[in-house]
């Protein structure tokens, strides 16, 4: 337990740390331990948490620390979802059987935010807390929502970007979706940052693959092939950046496009390994779903929560990528 709190709290300020050369920026913020007597004797929880996505070891993650939160505060979870993050009624149909269960906390990263928003409303009237995390629901009903700041983790891929290129040059972004407040974020967080403070870098292109890797490598021949002067791109998910890859590699364009990616995977880190891709922006998955099934069981108890938990990110190259505190945060 205390391995995943430490790994869970490493980021847990405003920002990212950046380990470069012998500088060691690594900050590791205390916590509290579990109260784990948060119930009356014999009354247990139970807490259902629903995704998107599956198929991306990001959840196999998430789900690890949600387990070890619900066998360190004694509760029962279900910990179910869609396989791709596109498939909205898919997800809806799920949300609307874990609500028949009748759970005491939803916990949900929602595909479409407001297409969730009848079942949260309902939700609300049966007394069920209503807990977002990775991706938020846009509905004041929802107690939190524990994530990364995705907008500020995207604008710090904006800015290795532009520091990369110098300041100079057209970019990209492959986007999973354009419907979850995840998807919104990193594309605005990205975008703004390189519009706003490098004039003399240019967006030619925002696109979106679905978070599927073979679609997002079609997306990125087809933006070569009509930008051949393309400078840089930003695969601002796990999918995304794994298409990326695998399109400049299809096209035979390794070291002449600068890529960054965002989350994790075996391809992505050999490809920062291979010098194919610069680096990318990683999460802290196993603090997502700990903290997560925390809040809900806090909400439960009446506790006021802020509006936002947030779970941390860092930036990883070939700098840093084999150091402790990174490789905790990364997966295959």
């Amino acid at each position: 337990m205390k391995k995943l709190l430490i790994i869970g709290q490493i980021l847990l300020f405003i920002g990212v740390f950046n380990i470069v050369g012998t500088q060691q920026a690594a900050s590791l913020v205390n916590q509290q331990e579990p109260i784990l007597q948060i119930m009356p004797s014999g009354q247990s929880l139970y807490i259902a948490l629903i995704v998107k996505g599956l198929k991306y070891s990001f959840w196999d993650i998430v789900r690890i620390g949600a387990e070890r939160a619900a066998s360190d505060y004694g509760v029962e979870i279900t910990f179910e979802g869609t396989e791709e993050e596109r498939q909205v009624e898919e997800q809806l149909a799920i949300l609307e059987a874990a609500l028949d269960r009748n759970p005491s906390a939803i916990i949900l990263s929602a595909v479409d935010s407001r297409a969730a928003t009848p079942f949260i409303e309902r939700a609300n009237l049966l007394g069920i807390s209503v807990i977002g995390f990775d991706s938020g629901v846009v509905s004041p009903i929802v107690r939190t929502t524990v994530a990364t700041d995705n907008y500020s983790a995207a604008a710090l891929a904006g800015n290795k970007m532009a520091e990369l290129l110098d300041g100079v040059g057209k970019v990209a972004i492959i986007v999973q979706d354009e419907t979850s407040r995840v998807g919104i974020d990193r594309r605005d967080g990205f975008i703004d940052t390189i519009t706003q403070a490098y004039p003399g870098i240019e967006v030619v292109a925002i696109r979106y693959g679905g978070g599927d890797v073979n679609l997002s490598a079609e997306i990125t021949k087809e933006i070569i092939r009509e930008h051949p002067d393309v400078a840089g791109i930003f695969g601002a998910n796990e999918g995304s950046a794994h298409g990326v890859i695998q399109g400049v590699k299809e096209l035979n364009k390794q070291g002449e496009i600068v890529i960054i990616g965002f989350d994790s995977g075996e391809v992505l880190i050999d490809a920062i390994r291979e010098g194919i891709a610069a680096g990318a922006v990683t999460q802290n998955p196993l603090g997502i779903g700990y903290q997560a099934v925390e809040a809900a069981i806090r909400s439960i108890r009446g506790e006021i929560l802020p509006t936002f938990i947030d779970t941390g990110f860092a930036w990883y190259d070939n700098s840093n990528i084999d150091y402790p505190v990174i490789r905790e945060l990364l997966y295959k």
